[in-house]
């Protein structure tokens, strides 16, 4: 965890140290937006670009450790059979799954007659479906337990070979972090705010209070300040 009222105080510091001057004033309430887009781009920036087709979250010990308190395990989700008569499959929403993410991985449970049992799923391109659904040693297989899967349009389909049902999944995800907040001000809705600190690992706190200065100094068109911020975020990451 990280005290939101560190995280606002140091923030103010950092940008009246890179604007060299004194008193930079930024409303509270702009300190919170901005502090909330470094939090989210930070995790991305542990996940990558569809890290679930590359290195995966579970890639390396630094990658789960930064991110472990945000990962929801084995939750269940409803699917419905789609109409796609090329490749079968089930289809099942992403906004159902609370404060949904990222994927990491996922089974699913498949019935074959009076037969059921779990099936490991591949999580796939959607350009590759075509391939590896006609494929013997790929495609899905009741008897070998295993399937494939896609996301796209919020969801994710599950794929049956026609001779089983699935109707669960079971997915492993990144959560969104509960929103930054500090009180002091008045939210949108016209309620007062409320403190509430940042769940990420406090090892982290220079990389949000870098970002987070570099958010605020491209919004003041501050060329230097944004370039300073980003270098500051680079070599701690390094």
């Amino acid at each position: 965890m990280i005290p939101v009222k560190e995280l606002v105080y140091e923030f103010k510091l950092a940008l009246n140290k890179m604007d060299r001057q004194d008193n930079v004033l930024v409303p509270l309430e702009d300190i919170i937006v901005y502090l909330n887009q470094a939090q989210l781009s930070w995790i991305k920036s542990k996940t990558g670009e569809l890290n679930s087709y590359r290195e995966g979250y579970e890639a390396n010990r630094k990658r789960i450790d930064d991110l472990q308190n945000l990962k929801q395990e084995s939750i269940p989700l409803n699917l419905q059979k789609t109409n796609n008569v090329l490749h079968i499959g089930y289809k099942g929403d992403l906004a159902d799954l609370p404060d949904y993410m990222f994927y990491v991985m996922s089974y699913a449970h498949a019935i074959n007659g009076t037969c059921d049992a779990g099936l490991s799923v591949d999580l796939i391109r959607q350009n590759d479906l075509s391939n590896l659904y006609a494929d013997a040693n790929f495609g899905p297989s009741f008897e070998w337990r295993s399937t494939l899967a896609t996301i796209g349009n919020n969801g994710i389909t599950v794929y049956t070979d026609g001779t089983f049902e699935v109707d669960k999944l079971f997915l492993t995800y990144l959560r969104y972090p509960k929103p930054i907040d500090s009180e002091g001000y008045i939210n949108l809705d016209g309620k007062d705010s409320i403190s509430q600190d940042s769940e990420l690992p406090y090892y982290a706190k220079s990389d949000i209070l870098n970002l987070a200065a570099k958010f605020a100094a491209q919004d003041s068109d501050n060329q230097a300040q944004s370039t300073y911020a980003e270098d500051r975020f680079v070599k701690n990451t390094e």
